[in-house]
């Protein structure tokens, strides 16, 4: 097995997370559901964050943690690749 090169990741916390109607219009793998909550599903997120956070530091992976900003809201912000552009 080849080890990786990096010791250290980046992850937004999804402070905003929630189902975005926009990209859900053609992204047959978004679905609301009938019984959608989204204090739950924001609540979920934020649980299933935190827990991989500290499953990669248990693993002695460096882990950067960047807060999104309250507002604007952005649900998608947990992916980085929102954030950054080449």
């Amino acid at each position: 097995m080849r080890k990786q090169t990096t010791s250290t990741v980046l992850m937004i916390r999804p402070r905003n997370f929630g189902f975005n109607e926009e990209t859900a219009e053609n992204n047959s793998f978004q679905q609301k559901g009938d019984n959608y909550n989204p204090t739950a599903v924001q609540q979920k997120a934020i649980e299933e964050f935190d827990g991989f956070v500290e499953q990669l530091q248990k693993h002695e992976i460096n882990v950067l943690v960047v807060d999104d900003t309250p507002s604007p809201a952005k649900i998608d912000a947990v992916f980085p690749n929102n954030w950054f552009s080449t």
